[in-house]
Parts: structure tokens; sequence; C-alpha cells
């Protein structure tokens, strides 16, 4: 007679200390939307992913005795190095294609909402500050009102004044 085995195989092969370090990144991210989403309903659901990542991540932290991001500066940087980049939008990640089509979108969206004050730098390496007009997720400009005057810049030299 044949006998079916059943086995339980993990979706990610990483060990504490790596999980650990994408937990912290998952929770900045959330911390981010949280910040970004304009909607009630929105800012409630990111504060419950932060929560329940924030626990798993002092558990782990006591249980293993490490530093995390809410406890070693060097950490929060390094976590934060991962997340944002010099300009543009923190790079975001999403556990798989469906979040990241359902998710993709509203991140940029929101990131650059219009009436949003951003950073840019100009062709003389200037950094100028205004509000956004205009954007659309996924074009390469983004639409800045400084001072009354409409500018198209690159969204790769673009980031929130705010966060």
């Amino acid at each position: 007679m044949e006998t079916l085995t059943l086995k339980c195989e993990k979706t990610r092969e990483l060990s504490i200390y790596d999980f650990f370090v994408v937990l912290q990144v998952e929770w900045l991210q959330a911390d981010i939307r949280q910040k970004i989403y304009p909607g009630e309903k929105d800012k409630k659901y990111w504060g419950r992913v932060k929560e329940g990542k924030e626990n798993t991540i002092l558990k782990i932290a006591e249980r293993n005795n490490l530093p995390n991001l809410f406890t070693d500066p060097y950490i929060k940087t390094d976590i934060c190095n991962r997340v944002f980049q010099k300009s543009s939008y923190p790079l975001f990640t999403y556990k798989n294609a469906d979040m990241k089509a359902e998710l993709e979108y509203l991140d940029l969206l929101f990131y650059y909402y219009k009436g949003t004050e951003v950073q840019f730098e100009q062709e003389d390496g200037h950094v100028q500050t205004g509000i956004v007009a205009a954007y659309q997720p996924f074009d390469t400009f983004i639409t800045v009102n400084v001072k009354g005057v409409h500018t198209r810049v690159p969204v790769a030299k673009t980031r929130r004044a705010v966060l």
C-alpha cells in the first residue's frame, strides 16, 4: 500500500537574523505607509501591521539578545538606508506579485500626493522645495509648484520634504 507523506515547506528559507532584519524593514515600510496614506481606515490598518511587527521584533530581540531599530541608533540608520534612497521614493518590498499589483500604485500615488511638500535637486545641484501639483504613478516626471511656477522634475531627483 502506498503512503502519502505530507511535507511542510517554509515559504522563505531565512536565518533568524535575516528574518529579523526583514521584519524591521517591513516595520519601517508600514510606518511610511501609515504616514502617507490619507484614509483613516488605511492609517489604522498600517498601525496594526506596525504593532504586530514591533511585538515580533521585540520578542526576537529579547530571546536572542539582539539590538534592534527601537534600541540602537546604528541599526535604525542601517534599516533606514535599506528603505530610503538619497532621492526619489522609498524602496517598498512586496510579498508577492498580487500584493505588488495592489499596493505599488497606491504607494507611489500617496508618496507624491497632490499638495505634498517635496524637495528636488536642480541641475546645478541646488536643492529646491515645492508642492506637488501633479503626479501620475510610474511616470518619470512630477510637476512641482515652486512659488507659483510649475516645474517638471524627474521623480528620481524628488523626495518628500517631511515624512
